[in-house]
């Protein structure tokens, strides 16, 4: 009977194999973990509107690569907590974690907990993600010394939002200096001022406490100063701060750049601005209440999808950024990005997933959605739905505005969460007029000061 059943249980496990090779996926597939925000924004097309239905696609993809992608969702303070707690735990719960490129990939890639990549894409070819087709400065900002941490799915530079309407009206075009802008928006000023319209304002920007209002803010530092100048002779990395023992110059070169950005928030922009996020910049220009939105302008087109107002929708134009005192363009650069989790168990198939997720159908399937260009590879920049949506000439405006800019206008330090932290919550106030320009900058070179001596930089 032994032998019987020995011989039976040979069987069934010779059964079991041979259907695992005609079958894909027959067996138990390797469960990935994802841990991300945007739910029923990313990727609709494999998790649903509501984000938590598998769709055919996903479930096509997961038959054919034996893996049972499960996500989880938060809001984006939530994730970012579970991220920290998870990395820092070592425990490896979440293969896949969203990291940005705002602090994340920064702070993780420095303390070892991101998996490097660039050898993935010798080791495991896929055919889901090339990155020849990805602009380099994509790539570049989730890079730290030269590591790839990180792959990016939306994406955005800078550049401006406005309604052409209002600039033929009052004999205006797009600035192409910073001088010319202040020309611009005091001419919209009083244009507007002059005809009593007292609810619609020269610009939208946004300037509410935390990390939010730094991309653009320091956007704005780099074109005044000509630099990243937040540490002495701009150095942007631990190592070069350390060597040159460089200092913070938040109340030097840091200083003409964030009172341009408070001034104009301040004189140009509507009420209630100091507490104004991307949502609510978004809105403003959507209702027709701004003539201007920048340095996002990635905030632009995604009102040009909720706007009822007709003339925001036929009159909204894209153009590139405006140039600096410094000579460099006003910056605004972000990826949203997932990496490897260095615990995950199962990194060869959440390198899978990663590629798959970021991949050119994925990036597709955002374009034809959002109809925004704001997407990673110039294959699909140059894609019908778009050129159909702007034209040729705004597409390559878009094009070269990526092309054009420094994903390192700010320091790649693993402090830079609480650096941006720290500045956009400075910039706020100092809007709101709660703390003068200069307190707010003083306040921040002491922090910075206490921080990096905290951090072994001058020893």
């Amino acid at each position: 009977m032994r032998k019987k059943y020995v011989r039976v249980g040979v069987i069934l496990l010779g059964l079991l194999f041979l259907v695992s090779l005609m079958v894909p996926g027959a067996l138990a597939k390797t469960k990935i973990r994802v841990l991300c925000f945007a739910q029923g924004f990313a990727w609709p097309e494999l998790f649903g509107t509501s984000g938590v239905e598998e769709t055919e696609r996903l479930k096509q993809f997961e038959e054919k690569e034996g893996i049972d992608v499960q996500i989880e969702w938060g809001d984006e303070t939530a994730v970012r907590q579970k991220v920290a707690a998870d990395l820092a735990a070592g425990t490896g719960r979440y293969d896949l974690v969203l990291v940005g490129s705002d602090g994340g990939v920064q702070t993780y890639g420095y303390g070892g907990f991101l998996e490097p990549l660039d050898d993935y894409f010798k080791r495991y070819p896929s055919e889901y993600f090339d990155p020849e087709d990805v602009y380099p400065q994509f790539l570049d900002a989730n890079r730290v010394e030269g590591v790839l941490y990180a792959l990016p799915y939306y994406s955005f530079g800078a550049g401006i939002i406005y309604r052409k309407d209002i600039f033929d009206k009052y004999g205006l075009t797009p600035p192409r200096t910073t001088d010319e802008l202040y020309q611009v928006l005091e001419a919209l000023k009083s244009g507007l001022e002059g005809e009593g319209i007292t609810d619609v304002y020269p610009l939208t920007m946004r300037g509410a406490p935390g990390e939010e209002p730094s991309l653009d803010l320091t956007g704005f530092v780099y074109a005044w100063a000509g630099y990243p100048a937040w540490f002495e002779g701009g150095a942007i990395t631990p190592k070069e701060i350390k060597e040159k023992k460089a200092m913070p110059i938040f109340t030097g070169d840091f200083a003409p750049g964030f009172q341009a950005f408070v001034e104009m928030c301040q004189k140009f922009g509507p009420p209630g601005i100091s507490t104004h996020t991307w949502v609510d910049m978004m809105n403003i220009y959507a209702m027709g209440k701004a003539v201007i939105l920048m340095p996002s302008a990635i905030n632009g087109y995604a009102a040009l999808g909720i706007t009822e107002n007709e003339n925001v929708k036929k009159y909204t134009r894209f153009a590139k950024i405006p140039t600096g005192p410094g000579g460099k363009q006003i910056q605004s650069f972000w990826t949203f990005s997932l990496g490897i989790n260095k615990d995950s168990r199962y990194k060869k198939e959440a390198w899978k997933v990663l590629t798959f997720l970021m991949g050119k159908e994925s990036m597709q399937a955002f374009a034809e959605r959002t109809q925004w260009p704001n997407v990673t590879m110039k294959s699909v920049l140059y894609s019908d739905v778009l050129i159909k949506k702007y034209g040729i000439e705004e597409i390559k405006l878009n094009e070269e505005s990526i092309l054009e800019a420094d994903p390192f206008y700010f320091p790649y330090i693993p402090e830079l969460n609480e650096y941006m932290d720290r500045i956009g919550t400075a910039a706020s106030e100092a809007i709101a007029k709660t703390k003068t320009i200069k307190d707010v900058l003083s306040g921040l070179q002491t922090w910075a000061m206490e921080t990096m001596l905290r951090g072994g930089y001058y020893k």
